[in-house]
């Protein structure tokens, strides 16, 4: 559901009556030309266009919501060629002038109220799924291009693997082991600062942390060269610095760490405090993000996380208890999907990720059938933005 004010509602207005004008019209004008029903190739040569766009015209116009139409539709210039053409064909004059009109206002509202198509298609994106992602998608692949110059750094895929498990030491705490890092890295610029971090945001003073790298290796896992990197304790986090100078598209090179935290997430609600999970950064520029939310039967038990994304700005890493920090939510179309089956950590980005999940099962002492997993399968994932995998805690004992 999308929530409008009035402002919203008149822009929805606009765009539905744009919609439902272009698919009236278009139809009546296109069932006028002779020798239908038609098919797209002879239609185009009759219209003096190209197949394909008159496969789009036509595919447009067969969505019954507007919104759908708008987004498929072609541009008004694409549009006019084939009203010159139906008029050419002998289609009837009221058929002519209610399609031109519709065009023409098509026209309008996007050089007069939103500037640009891509505009217009930001302004659609609510009230359509598919479009939505679309447009989310590229914008983030535009991003991706970016940062991967300013930072000098770009990666095939991130993957964060967290692995809930009551905690031996305060039963109210779940200790948490993380596998993540970038694969599939490349240096872009030889004055590049590659660098990762784990552990809490600055602002979580919650509870004291002891965090560590953990003495597990997945180096004879990795399917490019594990990457030479340096980790130091700095402001409270583990920072892994990669050392490693080498350039040019045969360096490639995996850059994985494990880690744990001890008391890494509360189990329980408390009071309105009732979110719980994971909390990731994507610290370079990667095509996609693979999080892994891998829970204990006995931690958040039954629960069924929602993915909320923050884009922090000066405001830093948002909680996602603080109703405040609504303001900062992206709305992104992605969510979390429940992965169930043997072969669930089968993923065709990160090969060996069975046999790394293993050895982290067998560290903690744990039998892989014990634990729930959810996935967020993300690309070009933002640098700047926090993404949450939040589920709703259970009261305390």
């Amino acid at each position: 559901m999308v929530r409008m004010n009035k402002e919203s509602e008149r822009s929805a207005d606009e765009l539905r009556a744009a919609g439902e004008a272009l698919r009236r019209t278009l139809r009546s004008l296109l069932s006028g030309v002779p020798g239908g029903p038609h098919k797209p190739t002879p239609l185009s040569r009759k219209l003096g266009l190209s197949r394909v766009t008159v496969s789009r015209i036509l595919r447009a116009i067969e969505h019954e919501s507007p919104f759908e139409v708008l987004e498929a539709i072609p541009g008004p210039e694409s549009l006019r060629v084939a009203l010159t053409g139906a008029r050419k064909q002998g289609v009837a004059i009221e058929s002519v002038d209610g399609a031109a009109a519709a065009i023409d206002s098509f026209a309008a509202l996007i050089r007069e109220r939103y500037g640009t198509r891509a505009a217009l298609d930001a302004a659609i994106r609510p009230h359509t799924g598919t479009l939505k992602e679309r447009v989310d998608h590229a914008g983030r692949a535009e991003v991706f291009k970016g940062m991967s110059r300013i930072l000098g750094v770009e990666a095939k895929c991130w993957l964060t693997s967290m692995v809930f498990t009551p905690s031996g030491s305060d039963p109210a705490f779940a200790s948490v082991t993380t596998v993540h890092g970038a694969l599939g890295l490349r240096r872009l610029r030889p004055d590049a600062a590659v660098h990762f971090s784990f552990g809490p945001p600055p602002a979580d003073r919650g509870h004291d942390r002891a965090l560590s790298a953990a003495d597990l290796s997945l180096d004879d896992l990795c399917e490019n060269q594990p990457a030479r990197v340096v980790t130091e304790m700095c402001g409270g986090r583990l920072v892994h610095r990669l050392l490693d100078e080498r350039l040019g598209k045969d360096a490639t090179m995996d850059m994985l760490s494990v880690s744990a935290d001890e008391r890494g997430s509360r189990r329980f609600a408390e009071g309105p405090s009732r979110l719980r999970g994971a909390s990731v950064f994507v610290d370079i520029p990667v095509r996609v993000m693979i999080c892994d939310v891998v829970v204990h039967k006995e931690v958040f038990p039954d629960a069924r996380p929602e993915l909320m994304v923050f884009n922090p700005g000066a405001r830093g890493p948002a909680n996602p208890n603080d109703p405040s920090r609504a303001v900062d939510r992206v709305d992104l179309a992605a969510g979390v999907d429940s992965v169930d089956g043997d072969d669930r950590f089968v993923v065709d980005e990160i090969r060996g990720y069975p046999e790394m999940m293993a050895r982290v099962f067998d560290r903690i002492g744990r039998d892989a059938s014990e634990f729930r997993v959810f996935r967020v399968r993300l690309s070009y994932p933002v640098t700047a933005f926090q993404h949450v995998v939040a589920f709703r805690a259970p009261d305390g004992p």
